[in-house]
C-alpha cells in the first residue's frame, strides 16, 4: 500500500529541513583540483536539485547511498525526516537506528523507517521521491520488501517528471541486483532452516534437496515415508520459490553423475573381489509407448557379495533402445549399456527376461545362461487356466455377425468358457458398487458378525491376474453385508440382478483354492531377494499341489474365525488342530475338495477343475518341457548351479526328475560348476592382501509372521522335508588346493550331506577357507534371478515420474529420473557435497548418456537368427505380471 502527495494536495509536506551533497570531482571520476583546472566547467542544469545547503552528518549515509550505490550522479538533497507521523489510524516513530542491525543493506539508505510499538510492521518513507518534494509512505508487513521493490517499479513508469522517473528507474535497477538486502537474512540458520533468505550457495543447497524431491517422490504419500522430504520441508520458513525447468535439469544432471559414479565404483569393487569368476545376473525387459515409436529398455543387476555372501540388487535404470526390437538390436543396446557402467559380457553369468519371442531370442546363447521369468510364466498359465486368451461363444457370434475380413479369422476358442462366464458375472457385481457410490456406501453400513470393521470392493485389473485372486477373496470376506444388502425390499428388480447367487459363490472360493499356491509362488518369485535355488522347490511344490486329488478351499461362507494380525496369531497358537485358510487378514475354516468327481464327497466345480487341469499342462509346458530345453528348468544351467552348490539340492534334482520321468541331471550339474570354475583367477595385486571395501549388503528381512501363520497361508505341499542337524568344520585348504575343483566338490558332499537348505548362506560363510574356489561359484550361482518383475517396478515408477502433471520433470530426461530415483541412498544426505557442473560440463554430460544407435556393424552374421520360427503363443506382452 502506498501514499503519494504533493504540496498542491492540501496535504502539509514532511519535512522542510533540506541537506545537500555536492558532488566533488572524485565523485565525478576526475582526479585533484589542480589536474582539473583545464577541464570544461560541469554543465549547469536548469532544474537544479540541491539548494546549497550542507548536509547534517545523519543524512550524509544516505545521501552517498543515493550517488554511490544507486548512481545519481548529480547534486542530491535529502530532507530530514519528521519525528513521527500518524497513518492508519496508529502513531508511527522514526526509528533512526533502525538500518544500523547486521542484516540490514544499503537498500534501506533510500527510506526512512518508521516502526510502532509491539509489532514487527514499519512505514517507510521513499527518499527519493522526496528528491521533488513529493511524499509517499510504504507500509510493509513485517518488514517485507516486496511492496518497497514494487513502488520503484511502478513509480519510474508512472506521470512523475522524468528526473523522478529516472531516479526511480535507477534505484529500481539497484533493488534488482541487490533484493537480498532489506528486512531478509543473509545465512541459513544452524539447524539448515530456511528463515526469510538464502545466499547462493544455500539456493543451490536446498534447488538440490528440491530436485531430489521431485524425483524420489511418486506420490503425496512419499512425504510421510521419505526423512529427506521432511527435512527439506521442516527447513522452509517463508514461501518457496522452486527453481525453472532448466535449473532442475541442470541439478538432475550434477545427481545422475554422482549416482553414475558411484554405481560404476560399486560394481568395480564387486568385480574385483570375484576373482574372473562371472559373478553378475542381469534382468532385461522392453517396453514401447502405445501409438509411439518412442522403445524403452530397464535394466536390472544382481550379484551376491563374496565378503559377507549377501545378495544385492541395483537398477541400471531406463533407457531408450533405438532401433528395432529385433535379435541384433537388443544384444548391441545390451552391451551398450553395460559398458557405460564398466562392465563386458564376460561380467555377466545368466540374464532374466520375460517370455516374448524378441527378447528370448536375444539373450539364449548371449550369456552363459537364460532363465525365463517366473511371474511372466505363471501369469501366462493361470491367464489361459481363467479362459483368459482366446475367443468365447458370444465373441464369436458378435464377430461372425458383424461380417468383414475379420470374421475370416481363425482364433483360437476359449479354453475355459464356464470360468470367464463366472468371473464375468463376478466383476459385473464389483463394478455395479463401483460405479454407484451411494449404494457402495449403504452396503458397507450392513453389520457382519464377527467383523467389525468396514470395507469396500475391490475391482481387479485385466493384465494383473493377482489382483483378479485378491478382489475375490475380498469379495469371498464380504459376502455376509452383501447378501444382507441384496435382501433390501427396497431395490429394483435392475439392482437385484447384481446379486451373487450360490452357486457363483461355490465357484468363487473353488476359484480362491486353485488360485492360492498360484498366488504364493508368483509373489515369492517377484521378490527382490529370491533365488533359484528358492523358486525350483516351489515350482516343483506347484506342480505336486496341481497333481494333488484334493484341494484345500476355504469352506461355504461363514462368519471369519479372527481379523487382524494379532487376533489370527492368538486364534492360531489356541487351535493348532483346526483346518484354517487365511484371506484378505481375516482367518476363515477350510477343507479338501476332490478336484475328480468321486461319489459321495464334494469336489471341485467343472470350471475350476478345468482351471486345474489347464495348469497342470501350463506348468509342464513352460517349466519342465520335454520339447523345449530353455523352458526346463532341470535343463538350465544357472538353475543347475545354484541347486547343486545348495545343500541338498542335488537329492532333490534327482528325485524330481525321477518323478518327472527325466534323465538324472547331476552329471550336466556338476560340469556347469566346473565350467564356471575354470574361469577362476588368481588375485595379481601383491603386497597389501586387504580386501577392497564391498556393496553394503541388501537386508534381509525378519519373517513377520509365525509359522503357524505362514502355514495357514499357504496352500502348498513341498517337496521333501528338511535334514536336522549340521555338520562342523573342516581342516582349511591349502593355497595349492584351490585349484582342484573336483577335490573341493568331493569335500563340499561331505561337509553338506547333513545340512539343510535353510542354511545354505550360514554353510558357506562357515566353510569359505576349506572351498575358496566353490565358495565364488556359490556367489555367482545363487545371484542369480528368477524373475523380470523388477524390470516391470522400473516402468512402473518411470511412468509415474515422466507423467503430464509433473512439468518439472521432462519426460527426454527419463534416464536421468530412472537412474536416480533408483539409486538415491547413494546421494549422500548433504547435498553441498554434490559436484557442481558448469553448463558446459552438463551438456556434454546429458548428451554421453545415452547416445546409443544400433548400427549396420551390430548385426553380423547371427542376423539370421531372428528369421526363424516364432514363438506366436508367447508373443510380447506389454502388461505388467505383477502377482
Amino acid at each position: 500500500m502506498s501514499t503519494t502527495s504533493t504540496e498542491d494536495d492540501g496535504i502539509a509536506p514532511v519535512g522542510r529541513e533540506l541537506v545537500a551533497l555536492a558532488p566533488t570531482a572524485a565523485d565525478r571520476g576526475g582526479g585533484s583540483d589542480e589536474e582539473e583546472e583545464g577541464a570544461e566547467p560541469p554543465r549547469v542544469r536548469k532544474r537544479p536539485l540541491s539548494s546549497g545547503a550542507s548536509p547534517a552528518p545523519s543524512e550524509l549515509w544516505k545521501a552517498s547511498v543515493l550517488r554511490d550505490e544507486v548512481g545519481i550522479q548529480r547534486a542530491v538533497v535529502v530532507k530530514s525526516p519528521p519525528i513521527s507521523v500518524d497513518q492508519g489510524n496508529h502513531s508511527w516513530t522514526l526509528a533512526a537506528d533502525y538500518r544500523s542491525k547486521s542484516v540490514r543493506s544499503k537498500v534501506w539508505g533510500l527510506v526512512d523507517v518508521y516502526t510502532r510499538a509491539g509489532t514487527d510492521d514499519v512505514y517507510v518513507l521513499c527518499r527519493v521521491c522526496g528528491l521533488e518534494n513529493v511524499t509517499t509512505f510504504l507500509f510493509l508487513k513485517d518488514g517485507v520488501s516486496s511492496n518497497a521493490s514494487k513502488h520503484f517499479e511502478s513509480a519510474g513508469k508512472g506521470r512523475g517528471s522524468e528526473t523522478r522517473r529516472g531516479d526511480h528507474l535507477l534505484a529500481a535497477l539497484y533493488l534488482s541486483k541487490n533484493i537480498k538486502g532489506g528486512p531478509r537474512t543473509r545465512e541459513v540458520a544452524n539447524d539448515g532452516s530456511l528463515t526469510q533468505f538464502l545466499r547462493p550457495a544455500a539456493r543451490r543447497d536446498h534447488h538440490v534437496r528440491f530436485v531430489m524431491m521431485l524425483v524420489t517422490s511418486a506420490s503425496p504419500h512419499a512425504f510421510a515415508r521419505q526423512e529427506r522430504l521432511r527435512t527439506f520441508l521442516a527447513g522452509l520458513r517463508v514461501t518457496y520459490t522452486p527453481p525453472a525447468q532448466a535449473t532442475v535439469r541442470h541439478h538432475l544432471t550434477e545427481l545422475a553423475s554422482v549416482v553414475h559414479g558411484a554405481l560404476t565404483g560399486m560394481l568395480a569393487k564387486v568385480k574385483e573381489g570375484s576373482s574372473g569368476v562371472p559373478w553378475g545376473h542381469i534382468s532385461l525387459d522392453l517396453w514401447t509407448a502405445r501409438h509411439s515409436k518412442e522403445s524403452y529398455g530397464s535394466l536390472v543387476i544382481r550379484f551376491t557379495e563374496t565378503s559377507t555372501f549377501a545378495g544385492g540388487e541395483r537398477s541400471l535404470g531406463v533407457w531408450k533402445c533405438g532401433g528395432k526390437h529385433d535379435f541384433a538390436s537388443i544384444r548391441a543396446w545390451t552391451k551398450n549399456r553395460l559398458a557405460y557402467f564398466g562392465l563386458t559380457m564376460e561380467d555377466i553369468a545368466s540374464s532374466t527376461t520375460d517370455s516374448g519371442a524378441n527378447v528370448r531370442k536375444a539373450m539364449i546363447g548371449f550369456t552363459d545362461a537364460w532363465v525365463p521369468c517366473a511371474a511372466h510364466s505363471l501369469h501366462n498359465a493361470v491367464r489361459k487356466a481363467l479362459g483368459g486368451p482366446g475367443e468365447s461363444a458370444t465373441q464369436r457370434s458378435a464377430r461372425m455377425a458383424k461380417g468383414g475380413d475379420a470374421a475370416r479369422r481363425q482364433l483360437k476358442p476359449c479354453p475355459n468358457d464356464g470360468a470367464r462366464e463366472a468371473l464375468a458375472r463376478l466383476r459385473t457385481t464389483v463394478r455395479f458398487f463401483e460405479h454407484s457410490p451411494g449404494e457402495a456406501k449403504r452396503m458397507r453400513g450392513v453389520d457382519a458378525a464377527g467383523d467389525p470393521s468396514s470395507r469396500g470392493l475391490v475391482q481387479d485389473v485385466a493384465t494383473r491376474w493377482g489382483s483378479t485372486y485378491e478382489s475375490h477373496c475380498r469379495l469371498f470376506t464380504m459376502w455376509e453385508p452383501l447378501t444382507a444388502y441384496f435382501r433390501s425390499a427396497s431395490l429394483t428388480a435392475e439392482q437385484r440382478q447384481r446379486r451373487i447367487t450360490r452357486s457363483d459363490w461355490d465357484k468363487l472360493r473353488h476359484f480362491i483354492g486353485v488360485l492360492t499356491p498360484c498366488y504364493e509362488v508368483t509373489k515369492a518369485a517377484e521378490s527382490g531377494t529370491a533365488t533359484l535355488a528358492d523358486l525350483l522347490p516351489l515350482l516343483v511344490a506347484l506342480r505336486k499341489t496341481m497333481h494333488c486329488d484334493t484341494m484345500v478351499v476355504p469352506k461355504y461362507p461363514e462368519p471369519p474365525l479372527a481379523v487382524g494380525a494379532a487376533a489370527i496369531e492368538q486364534y492360531l497358537a489356541d487351535n493348532r488342530d483346526v483346518d484354517v485358510m487365511e484371506l484378505d487378514d481375516r482367518l476363515f475354516p477350510s477343507e479338501d475338495v476332490y478336484v475328480d468327481t468321486t461319489p459321495g464327497f464334494e469336489c471341485l466345480c467343472p470350471e475350476a477343475r478345468t482351471a486345474v487341469h489347464l495348469l497342470r499342462s501350463e506348468l509342464d509346458r513352460l517349466f519342465f518341457s520335454r520339447k523345449d530345453a530353455t523352458k526346463n528348468w532341470l535343463q538350465n544351467d544357472a538353475v543347475l548351479r545354484a541347486m547343486t552348490l545348495t545343500p541338498g539340492g542335488s537329492r532333490m534334482l534327482r528325485e524330481v526328475a525321477t518323478w518327472l520321468g527325466d534323465p538324472d541331471p547331476s552329471p550336466v550339474a556338476e560340469a556347469a560348476v566346473l565350467t564356471t570354475a575354470t574361469r577362476w583367477k588368481a588375485p595379481t595385486s601383491t603386497g597389501d592382501n586387504r580386501r577392497a571395501p564391498s556393496a553394503p549388503p541388501t537386508p534381509v528381512t525378519a519373517s513377520r509372521h509365525s509359522e503357524q501363520r505362514a502355514a495357514a497361508r499357504s496352500s502348498l505341499v513341498l517337496w521333501g522335508a528338511a535334514v536336522p542337524g549340521r555338520q562342523q568344520g573342516g581342516r582349511p585348504m591349502h593355497a595349492g588346493d584351490a585349484g582342484d575343483v573336483h577335490a573341493e566338490l568331493t569335500r563340499y558332499r561331505t561337509l553338506s550331506k547333513n545340512m539343510s537348505a535353510d542354511e545354505t548362506s550360514t554353510f558357506w560363510r562357515r566353510h569359505r577357507e576349506q572351498l575358496p574356489t566353490l565358495y565364488l561359484v556359490a556367489a555367482s550361482a545363487f545371484g542369480a534371478v528368477g524373475s523380470s518383475a523388477s524390470c516391470e517396478r522400473d516402468f512402473s515408477f518411470a511412468g509415474r515420474l515422466v507423467r503430464p502433471d509433473r512439468a518439472s520433470l521432462s519426460i527426454s530426461s527419463v534416464e536421468m529420473h530412472s537412474l536416480v530415483s533408483a539409486n538415491a541412498d547413494l546421494v549422500s544426505e548433504d547435498t553441498a557435497s554434490v559436484p557442481i557442473l558448469s553448463h558446459a560440463a552438463a551438456d556434454e554430460y546429458r548428451c554421453a548418456m545415452n547416445t546409443f544407435e544400433p548400427t549396420v556393424d551390430d548385426v553380423g552374421d547371427e542376423g539370421g537368427y531372428w528369421e526363424s520360427s516364432a514363438d506366436f503363443e508367447e508373443g510380447e506382452d506389454e502388461s505388467s505380471v505383477e502377482g
